[in-house]
């Protein structure tokens, strides 16, 4: 086994902190490099860092922030710190401050993790679990299956090994908050990671009252992640049906050939909306080899839009007429969306580790 790193960002802490510091130090599998990143805590909370440095001295090394960043710019922080002056280490091992996880677990995670994948300790959401944590889990779990097909059964655990190959990546995330984690998961398989879950011991101290997760405001940041993944693609998708319908109307006959000039009208236009759209805010990546990868795979689904479009409106119905025709673009475009959405995420807009 190799060595790990361990990153614990910490706001406003109590003595549980200093439990849990101690545990790591008395399990012998667990590195000992251990960064505890102080993100902004308030002057009643110093002793707690007082004690921590006067009890392990430079075996944890802190770093403070001036003010309340965010866990996603204090997890940043603690992850370049890492990146410069420990690169020799495997992965970095993310727990929270809380006493949510317990070091028992850790290890467990350590044996199962590989070069290239994201570790993630998962918590099972029973009746038992505090209705604010198991909601919120719950809800995020079905959305991120919905719109991005990932199967993970807990996207809001704090209990993560990451490789050290993901880093770089991670660094590039302008997200501070809680959604830094959630987008992590999104980026895993872009960035050919696997996801390996390992279930670990669900705890809940004082109905999770420690936790600095606001329900509304932070659940809202982590769903407009999945969100972007489906909203992009549904305007795209609007606007070239609207224009398909629009240019066909103009031409006046509904035969192949019109329906071909009709898809290349709409498509090119609507085509240049989706690519500056999920170039910008969905899959971050710029560039011109993006940009022929996204021109072929167009070009591709242009022609294919078209010919399935004029073989569903014709075996359906051989009257033609405009609304028919626009019905069966819609159908032969839903299928082709959901297609063109894996080619792009899998293969146009990869991410590529540093």
């Amino acid at each position: 086994m190799g060595e790990f790193g361990v990153l614990i960002p910490a706001l406003n802490p109590d003595e549980k902190l200093l439990h849990l510091l101690e545990e790591i130090f008395s399990e012998q599998q667990i590195a000992q490099y251990v960064v505890l990143v102080d993100d902004g805590s308030d002057d009643m909370h110093s002793e707690i860092f007082q004690e921590i440095q006067k009890t392990f001295g430079q075996k944890v090394i802190v770093l403070r922030n001036l003010s309340n960043l965010g866990k996603g710019a204090a997890l940043k922080r603690g992850l370049a710190y890492f990146e410069k002056w420990f690169p020799m280490v495997q992965g970095v091992i993310t727990l929270d401050a809380d006493g949510q996880h317990a070091v028992s677990d850790v290890v467990r995670l350590m044996d199962k993790f590989e070069p290239q994948a994201l570790v993630l300790g998962c918590r099972t959401f029973s009746e038992d679990i505090p209705f604010r944590s198991r909601f919120g889990n719950v809800l995020t779990n079905r959305l991120t299956r919905l719109f991005t097909g990932l199967n993970i059964s807990d996207t809001q655990t704090g209990l993560r090994i990451i490789p050290m190959s993901y880093v770089p990546t991670l660094l590039t995330f302008s997200e501070d908050h809680f959604e830094f984690e959630f987008k992590m998961l999104l980026e895993a398989k872009a960035a050919d990671l696997k996801i390996i879950e390992v279930p670990i011991e669900t705890i809940y101290i004082d109905d999770n009252a420690s936790s600095h997760f606001r329900v509304i405001h932070d659940s809202f940041a982590i769903y407009a992640q999945s969100l972007k993944f489906a909203m992009t693609g549904i305007v795209s998708f609007l606007l070239d049906v609207g224009l398909f319908a629009f240019f066909l109307f103009l031409l006046g006959r509904e035969n192949l050939q019109n329906v071909m000039w009709a898809t290349v009208g709409a498509r090119l236009t609507s085509g240049i909306v989706n690519y500056g759209l999920n170039r910008q805010l969905v899959f971050g990546h710029e560039g011109q080899q993006t940009l022929i990868k996204y021109a072929i795979l167009m070009f591709v689904q242009m022609l294919a839009s078209g010919a399935l479009t004029y073989l569903i409106a014709h075996t359906i119905s051989q009257s033609g007429n405009v609304g028919l025709v626009t019905i069966a673009k819609l159908i032969g475009d839903f299928i082709l969306f959901l297609i063109s959405f894996q080619i792009q995420k899998h293969i146009v807009f990869k991410a590529v580790a540093a």
